[in-house]
């Protein structure tokens, strides 16, 4: 299951890709990067981002 795939499942939400640089993997949620590939040196698996988004999201 691709990444895009796993987050839409996971919140519910259609996910917007948009494309850049080869190589490069920048995500952002209301417009700000919590991930950076280019900083990191790596992609994000999809628990990691799960739990980047999580902890941008107010609380329920």
């Amino acid at each position: 299951m691709s990444l895009k795939n796993e987050m839409e499942r996971e919140f519910g939400v259609p996910i917007r890709l948009r494309a850049g640089l080869p190589g490069s993997l920048d995500i952002y949620l209301d417009g700000e990067q919590i991930y950076s590939k280019k900083r990191t040196g790596r992609s994000p698996t999809a628990p990691e981002l799960i739990e980047l988004i999580r902890g941008k999201l107010p609380a329920r």
